[in-house]
């Protein structure tokens, strides 16, 4: 079962393909899909910024506040009766009418089909686009043609498309960020494209790129030439819904993304420990998060 909503009123599925593509073909569309396990929200306040910062620079004003969607998100994961873990999507739009309106989807989330995606990996086919734009990109949350592209990379046997720019730079795949992790000797660099490269900055790309610092572990970014993709052992997603998800074959090159003494192992020990304790304090550990935690916790009560 999925739950939508527009503009706060209860809306079907319908309603949000008909007039959330409006948006799409006008240009005037920003989206952000999160991950809550029971009523917390994963990254929570760092995605109502990055939606009203992409929001803004497409003209689209007065988003509504963090609180409100919280809100609206927090009651439709009740009339779910509040499973272990739902996907979010809240969308911020104009109609062909030039109207704006917010629209949030809560759907309940197979954990243990992510899981299953965690164990085996993923298999990413590279493909050029040569008019892949540069310079960071707003997440509208449609592939348009490219979704083309990733349904022929599937009948081969990819799960996803790992793109390059026009440059030959390493950008990323359809639903997500890659990192890269190369050995030379007993140096160990773990690489991602910048947003130079054309890429949407993910909320988890950029809190896995926080746990390294924190961790004393080294991550560049950087370009990626796709003439360097043979130079890497190891590789992995982040995504929002999906977390971490291990790499194991990009086109003809194999990766040992799932050897026990990978270091993606690490990584993926010290994302799942975070998440571990933000479940335990409903909190994201950061600044940012202090207001909203309260917000949540006082509607909460009102709900409850």
């Amino acid at each position: 079962m999925v739950l939508f909503a527009i503009d706060g009123e209860e809306a079907t599925a319908v309603d949000w393909r008909i007039i959330g593509e409006a948006g799409f073909f006008n240009g005037c569309r920003v989206i952000t899909t999160m991950q809550s396990k029971g009523l917390w929200i994963v990254d929570f306040a760092r995605h109502m910024v990055r939606l009203a910062t992409q929001a803004a620079s497409l003209n689209l004003k007065d988003v509504p506040r963090s609180e409100r969607i919280k809100f609206e998100i927090e009651s439709m994961i009740h009339k779910l009766k509040t499973p272990d873990m739902c996907r979010i999507r809240v969308l911020v739009f104009k109609d062909n009418s030039g109207l704006q309106h917010h629209m949030i989807s809560v759907a309940p989330e197979d954990g243990l089909s992510i899981q299953q995606r965690q164990d085996t990996g993923a298999k990413l086919q590279l493909i050029s686009d040569k008019a892949w734009p540069r310079g960071a990109q707003i997440k509208t949350g449609m592939l348009g043609v490219r979704g083309v592209q990733l349904e022929r990379a599937r009948e081969a046997g990819f799960d996803d498309v790992l793109w390059s720019n026009g440059d030959g730079e390493i950008a990323e795949t359809c639903w997500g960020n890659v990192f890269l992790i190369g050995r030379t000797g007993d140096l160990v660099e773990i690489a991602t494209p910048p947003e130079a490269s054309g890429i949407v900055a993910g909320i988890t790309r950029l809190r896995v790129i926080e746990l390294l610092h924190s961790a004393k572990i080294p991550v560049t970014e950087r370009l990626i030439s796709h003439d360097e993709i043979p130079g890497f052992d190891e590789g992995f997603l982040t995504s929002s819904v999906s977390g971490l998800i291990p790499v194991t074959q990009i086109s003809k090159h194999r990766l040992h993304t799932l050897r026990s003494h990978a270091v993606f192992q690490h990584v993926a020990r010290l994302y799942k420990t975070w998440l571990s304790v933000g479940l335990a304090n409903e909190t994201d550990d950061g600044p940012e998060q202090s207001e909203q935690t309260s917000v949540s916790k006082a509607r909460r009560d009102q709900l409850c």
